[in-house]
């Protein structure tokens, strides 16, 4: 009896681990995400969809969609750049890497680049320039710098950047006598004193002390053809320090303190609610509208931004009576629409370094609007 007993434990821990592995395989294929137009919040990108299934590459594709789609997948990484930092010190993860000194930054990108693809770019912005002036409405476009360039002593070793990428962006937007401005050097020069971008959290974004000093600058340039806007003074805000306990679009505890500026007297009022009928893209859907109804004549700004303007409405609202924010990617293809209902005195474009790509501003959208 004594061994028909433990055949039989042995036997039931068989079928238990069997049934586990098999769980363990099944489970997150059964969970598979097969909605279309879907993003990774963890990585910040659009998953992998059927259409993009090619023949020719069919093998390669199904395994990008099914790495992309498979049940789980957040739980997977996280818990994968957990035991990868505890154990060996390394931030193993889809978006971020260690730089120096503790430092985190995205991903170290690639050094090549497109120059045709800048020269659609720029040709683009040409055009709204040029449909602005017809329009009698200021146009401005502005370049935020990534934190490779302005914390480049602390990027990984190894890390061999030319941001060649860049400076071919300014040498073609000089060539085409765009209005621009380069919130780079500023920044740079900023950071020697002050931390502009946190250390770990939300690495690819300035901090609110770099988007105070880079907006004000916008400001400034903003008015020398409208002397009626003013900078932001730092007793306009009360500035705060809070502890931001995980690295963004991952579980992983930083501890990090970095300061929020909170408007004492805030005269803008957002409106965001009433714009039921605005025409918006569905992935990037991001927009705001405040009206500053104690300063009328102060000039309207729509401003096409990218996610470094997210939630920084507060740096600008209180500087014009109407201000309007239209998040760029997909939308900038259909500015005519807004300035036709805003109509606004200023348009403002801006966007950061390692945005400025075909993911988020289509070459061929690019092309075909241009012309």
């Amino acid at each position: 009896m004594k061994i028909t007993h433990e055949n039989g434990a042995k036997k039931i821990f068989e079928i238990i681990t069997i049934v586990l592995f098999l769980a363990c395989i099944t489970i997150p294929f059964a969970a598979m995400n097969f909605k279309t137009a879907q993003i990774s919040e963890i990585d910040n990108k659009t998953l992998f969809e059927i259409k993009d299934i090619k023949k020719e590459t069919f093998t390669t594709d199904v395994e990008k969609y099914v790495s992309d789609r498979i049940g789980f997948r957040d739980e997977i990484i996280t818990a994968y750049v957990a035991a990868n930092d505890a154990l060996f010190g390394t931030l193993e993860h889809p978006t971020y890497t260690y730089g120096k000194d503790g430092h985190v930054f995205f991903n170290m990108p690639d050094n090549n680049f497109s120059k045709s693809y800048l020269k659609a770019f720029v040709k683009y912005i040409k055009k709204m320039q040029q449909y602005c002036i017809e329009n009698e409405i200021d146009f401005l476009y502005c370049i935020n710098p990534n934190k490779t360039i302005i914390y480049k002593d602390y990027l990984p070793e190894g890390a061999n950047l030319t941001f060649e990428r860049q400076n071919t962006l300014v040498q073609l937007l000089d060539k085409h006598n765009i209005n621009y401005m380069d919130n780079t050097q500023l920044l740079a020069e900023a950071a020697k004193n002050t931390q502009v971008f946190n250390v770990k959290f939300d690495a690819g974004h300035w901090n609110e002390t770099g988007a105070f000093i880079g907006m004000n600058n916008i400001l400034k340039t903003l008015s020398q053809k409208h002397p009626e806007i003013t900078v932001n003074d730092e007793s306009d805000f009360t500035i705060t320090s809070y502890i931001n306990e995980y690295l963004p679009l991952s579980k992983l505890r930083i501890d990090e303190p970095t300061n929020t500026y909170i408007p004492n007297n805030p005269s803008a009022v957002d409106v965001t609610a009433n714009d039921t009928d605005i025409i918006i893209d569905s992935t990037y859907n991001d927009y705001s509208h405040l009206i500053n109804e104690s300063q009328p004549e102060l000039p309207r700004i729509l401003v096409f931004r990218g996610s470094y303007f997210l939630g920084k409405e507060k740096f600008m609202a209180d500087k014009f009576s109407e201000s309007i924010f239209v998040h760029s990617y997909n939308n900038i293809f259909n500015m005519e629409y807004y300035i036709e209902k805003f109509n606004p005195d200023i348009v403002l474009f801006e966007s950061v370094e390692y945005a400025t790509i075909n993911r988020y501003f289509p070459k061929d959208k690019l092309t075909e609007s241009a012309n």
